[in-house]
């Protein structure tokens, strides 16, 4: 691969010292992970929306969206690379998920389709009474914002947010802004200020102070039916499911590995898949626990309703005796 006066460098050398790395190891377990995934479900990838993230990210960082990813030792190839794969690992993991029409019927009571809302956000609780008095005086909503919002993300655009539905992430709108939102109809404004309280970054310890806001409601989209959106319901229950369980998708990862039989030959690599096997196993034990638990006490307790019916049977015949003797 490379010559020079002290000696040359070959392939071979290249991927001794690759394979020895935790990064080389983990290349060549998405490679592998790909390979066995990619024959049953990469017909159900949406590269549409593969695209679609790659776009969102690259505008979010403009000119310095390269050297961003250089910094996580990324490049634009492989940080498409690593969206396909976890695309495509989502995508067999939602097929193999059962969930019950009762599960689907309840995710699809519980949410909202998109809403558009504009924000006014204030320093404080009387701050936003007086943007809500003006308001009620007739005073134009994107012309508040404008002037009084603290927003700085919002307040240049009126306050307009970007649309948002119940699946929205913390970090996008606040639990207590979306649900005040939901409650207003085309056109309303809420009539108290909304307050959502400071928190402090763990890492950081950066504080932030309470703020106070004035929520409208622009428009909002007509929910389809549950025939319609019971696909979307599952997508749902599964984001839930990886949000709640970080062992969940490395547990199924490693279940589909050990279906395949991968049968790894370079001893250096051996512990490559290692992360998935060994929480695809845990799991297993954890439902053969659980199965073994549930049958002792359905046994319990179809041996306590044998014996009541036992004693019940004991105690008739018993009444009957003393009936006939007397």
């Amino acid at each position: 691969m490379a010559t020079t006066d002290a000696g040359s460098v070959s392939e071979k050398s290249l991927y001794s010292a690759l394979k020895a790395t935790p990064e080389g190891k983990q290349t060549f377990a998405n490679l592998v992970i790909k390979k066995v995934l990619s024959k049953d479900y990469a017909d159900k990838v949406d590269q549409k929306e593969i695209d679609k993230q790659y776009n969102k990210a690259k505008k979010q960082y403009g000119e310095s969206f390269e050297s961003t990813l250089s910094q996580s030792g990324m490049t634009t190839a492989t940080y498409k690379d690593n969206l396909y794969l976890s695309a495509l690992e989502k995508v067999a993991y939602k097929a193999n998920q059962k969930f019950t029409e009762a599960q689907l019927k309840k995710a699809y009571k519980d949410y909202t389709p998109n809403v558009s809302i504009s924000v006014i956000k204030t320093a404080s609780e009387d701050d936003a009474k007086a943007v809500i008095n003006d308001l009620n005086d007739g005073k134009n909503f994107a012309d508040e914002a404008k002037a009084k919002s603290t927003d700085e993300t919002t307040k240049t655009n009126g306050g307009k947010m970007a649309a948002f539905d119940s699946t929205a992430s913390a970090t996008t709108v606040s639990a207590d802004v979306m649900k005040a939102a939901f409650a207003l109809k085309k056109g309303e404004y809420t009539k108290t200020p909304v307050k959502v309280a400071g928190t402090t970054d763990a890492t950081t310890g950066t504080a932030t102070s309470d703020a106070y806001y004035v929520i409208k409601m622009n428009s909002r989209t007509a929910k389809k039916s549950y025939k319609q959106l019971k696909s979307k319901m599952k997508d749902i229950l599964v984001d839930k499911k990886l949000a709640t369980d970080t062992s969940a998708m490395t547990a199924f990862v490693g279940e589909q590995l050990n279906k395949a039989k991968v049968n790894i030959t370079d001893k250096d690599l051996k512990s490559a898949l290692v992360t998935y096997t060994e929480a695809a196993n845990s799991a297993s034990q954890a439902k053969s626990s659980s199965a073994t638990k549930k049958t002792s006490s359905q046994s319990d307790s179809k041996k306590a309703s044998t014996a009541k019916t036992s004693t019940s049977s004991s105690s008739g015949s018993s009444s009957s005796s003393s009936s006939s003797s007397k």
